[in-house]
């Protein structure tokens, strides 16, 4: 009979191999903090690409912060100022629309105020503003301290107690990006919003589109052909072949278009002459 030894954790510390960069939370101390931080800091700006050349009369990469800048406030809320502060960092930076699916799919009956305060900015920045929501984005989200409103309520045996209820409030930011700006974000940068690929990858699943967009919408569909993207940008910059400014207009001047279709094709049916194009 073969004998069964007893395998000990130290016996698979030969098979771990090489231990990944993100330490066990154990020992962290402030200067392995510190090496984590400055790595994520190199690993984001290696992200970026930047013009070669500097150029008076384009338009700069980065507006202005406090330019286009909606505020909206929800008061009264009957949640915790805890949970406001888990909420507020699942909306931070995030596009407006992605958040509202964030926040719906929790499914918690609480997270009502924070949905209707969402519809209410779109509502806003959509109908009234004229602001296109895919450049729309949370700039800043912000709970805030309310006050308690104190209840009466029968336990057992006669007694009552006092029972404490939160009134807190919520105030959104919202921003809205430059078209520069959001080149350099869903282009260069390359982060696009899960809720713009899903629409994506759902319209070519279902044949509403062409499979020629397939080709068009490659830098922004899963993580494998946004990888493929940025090491094909990565190639073309340092080969020399990548002029910033150029493709930026073509880009531009793309998406103008595509945000006038609609419009241009129900006015060439009704035999009225096209729109021209906002700058």
């Amino acid at each position: 009979m073969l004998s069964v030894q007893r395998v000990t954790s130290k016996a698979f510390g030969a098979f771990e191999g090489i231990r990944t960069f993100y330490f066990p939370r154990k020992h962290w101390f402030p200067w392995r903090v510190r090496l984590v931080r400055q790595r994520q800091a190199a690993v984001r700006a290696k992200r970026h690409l930047w013009p070669r050349r500097s150029d008076s009369k384009e338009e700069p990469i980065f507006g202005d912060k406090d330019q286009d800048v909606l505020a909206f406030t929800e008061k009264e809320i009957r949640i915790s100022f805890k949970k406001l502060v888990h909420y507020a960092r699942l909306m931070k930076r995030k596009q407006i629309q992605d958040a509202y699916e964030w926040v719906d799919s929790l499914a918690r009956m609480k997270s009502e105020p924070i949905l209707k305060l969402l519809e209410k900015a779109m509502e806003e920045c959509r109908d009234r503003r004229g602001w296109d929501l895919a450049r729309t984005y949370i700039y800043d989200p912000q709970p805030g301290f309310g006050f308690y409103v104190k209840n009466l309520r029968k336990h057992s045996r006669g007694r009552y107690g006092i029972m404490k209820s939160p009134r807190n409030r919520f105030t959104i930011r919202v921003r809205q990006y430059t078209l520069e700006e959001w080149f350099h974000r869903i282009y260069i940068y390359n982060k696009v919003p899960r809720s713009m690929s899903s629409d994506m990858r759902l319209a070519l699943q279902q044949k509403r589109v062409s499979p020629q967009m397939q080709k068009e919408w490659s830098p922004y569909l899963c993580a494998s052909s946004r990888m493929f993207h940025r090491k094909e940008l990565k190639w073309l910059d340092n080969t020399r072949q990548f002029d910033y400014y150029k493709v930026r207009r073509e880009w531009i001047d793309r998406y103008k278009a595509n945000l006038l279709r609609a419009s241009t094709e129900a006015r060439e049916a009704r035999g009225l002459p096209q729109l021209a194009m906002p700058e």
